[in-house]
């Protein structure tokens, strides 16, 4: 473009030249010659100034636009949601940390506009959550979507039981457990007859999954599910299995909590015959022979873990509904942060730190994902 014009620049001289050879007013060829490349100049320059605003909206489509994150209120998550926040940040989105919430918080606050996106949703968990009505009408389903597959299958979650009980009482399912009256009094905590799983925070999802299944069995006069912060549950089951007593705890992969007590070695996931779990969990967990039963349903199938967003914020920002279509993380990534974290490395500075780690260790693949949002903004 700028070689064009520059020959039209050179042939209006050249032809100021001419006129000025046969004789022509030479001031007004020379003023018309002048004002002819200052226009060609100034053309140019405009033309040079419009292509770079294009480069830069091009490269940065997410200039002058704030993204309101939320997070799940589990530690572990924060990885996967700092990277998006920092790639969010590449594409000139401005991001603030996300806000860390329970997803009984999130789906209808997301709904309403409150938080654009996070990247915590385990869908076989949360989608029953998506089924709230909003104070307009409707549900928050009709306002949220799940956006790619972050991490495929990449959520195990279940019941352990410590190895010891499972052959003192001779169950290879929790509905074996539930029907044998000695089991059950062994499990039992708090001395109120029932046996007691330490289970999920409020609001969680697998909350409602373990609560429901023992309401579709029946099961609510001989087992409960002990709801409070999970990590201070699961030092509790620690400690017990220290001190030899019994373990019946939920736990979810990829965490660091397997570490702890690990499964195959000093605990194993408990069964659930697959008649009994709710619909659509009745999927195997491959485990080997980490588990009271083959094949291993474990309550809940495994799930995906996926990004969450607005409907109308996708809509409006084409160039980050791309990415976030095409983001995927390796499970065993996250795990591994989430040894750092209970080793200590917890800090959010800890948390930025391995996020950006891990985008430099995925440049190539980062900058691909990158490029296609570009490409559609």
């Amino acid at each position: 473009m700028k070689t064009n014009l520059w020959r039209v620049v050179a042939m209006l001289l050249a032809l100021g030249v001419f006129a000025a050879a046969c004789g022509s007013d030479s001031d007004e060829t020379n003023a018309n010659s002048d004002t002819s490349t200052d226009a060609a100049a100034s053309s140019d320059t405009e033309m040079s100034d419009s292509d770079s605003d294009t480069d830069s909206v091009a490269a940065m489509p997410g200039e002058g636009t704030t993204v309101q994150m939320a997070r799940g209120n589990w530690q572990e998550t924060n990885f996967q949601n700092t990277v998006v926040q920092q790639m969010l940040i590449e594409l000139g989105y401005e991001v603030p940390a996300p806000e860390e919430i329970a997803p009984a918080t999130f789906f209808p606050a997301a709904a309403q506009g409150d938080f654009d996106l996070w990247a915590s949703t385990w869908p076989l968990n949360h989608d029953p959550l998506a089924e709230g009505e909003l104070p307009g009408g409707g549900i928050i389903a009709d306002k949220v979507s799940h956006v790619g597959t972050m991490m495929s299958s990449g959520a195990l979650q279940g019941l352990l039981v410590d190895k010891a009980s499972v052959e003192k009482f001779g169950f290879a399912t929790l509905d074996e457990l539930v029907n044998n009256a000695d089991a059950v009094a062994h499990f039992d905590s708090d001395g109120d007859g029932v046996a007691d799983i330490n289970g999920c925070d409020d609001g969680w999802g697998c909350q409602k999954v373990i609560n429901d299944t023992i309401e579709l069995n029946g099961w609510g006069d001989r087992i409960a599910q002990v709801s409070a912060t999970h990590s201070a549950l699961f030092a509790e089951s620690q400690a017990s299995f220290e001190q030899g007593g019994p373990v019946l705890q939920y736990v979810w992969t990829p965490t660091a909590f397997v570490g702890k007590l690990v499964p195959g070695r000093d605990v194993v996931w408990l069964a659930v015959d697959p008649a009994s779990t709710l619909e659509g969990q009745e999927g195997v967990s491959n485990v080997g022979d980490s588990c009271t039963a083959d094949p291993c349903t474990t309550m809940f199938t495994p799930s995906d873990i996926v990004v969450t967003a607005n409907d109308e914020w996708l809509a409006a920002n084409p160039a980050a509904r791309v990415l976030l279509e095409n983001f995927v993380m390796d499970p065993v990534a996250v795990a591994v942060v989430a040894v750092g974290i209970d080793s200590g490395a917890n800090s959010q500075s800890d948390i930025d730190a391995a996020a950006a780690e891990w985008i430099g260790n995925n440049r190539a693949q980062v900058d691909g994902w990158l490029d296609l949002a570009r490409a559609e903004a």
